[in-house]
């Protein structure tokens, strides 16, 4: 039974600490260009800013005119452009844009949990 504790432990152990993740930080000016490329497939990025309470989400489309939206309908302006090769282009950063930038839909990187970025863009100065 020891044995057995034992094991269930350290395999839970080995598995948190298993987990891939990385948080980068992009210093922006606010009024200039801001580019973070989230690599090929990711043609959704989920944000957190004080532009809304609720999580914002942007796709890659021929027709974007850089709105991030919440529910699919509202939408929050930005200078945003997302290219359907994972980058991310701010024309012209505002302070609603900054906050955290994530990936929901990574596919998972076998044998390891789903990756996590964070990609926190934060004011130069800060």
């Amino acid at each position: 039974m020891k044995n057995l504790l034992l094991f269930t432990v350290l395999f839970f152990a080995f598995a948190v600490t298993d987990v891939e993740g990385l948080i980068t930080r992009v210093v922006v000016e606010i009024g200039k260009e801001a580019t973070y490329d989230f690599g090929e497939g990711n043609f959704l990025i989920k944000r957190y800013t004080s532009a809304s309470s609720n999580p914002q989400y942007l796709f890659a489309s021929p027709d974007q005119d850089g709105s991030w939206t919440t529910d699919g309908t509202d939408k929050i302006p930005s200078s945003a452009h997302l290219s359907w090769n994972g980058t991310l282009t701010f024309k012209s950063i505002t302070k609603n844009d900054i906050g955290s930038y994530e990936m929901p839909l990574k596919p998972p990187s076998v044998p390891f949990a789903q990756e996590s970025i964070v990609v926190e863009f934060e004011l130069a100065g800060s």
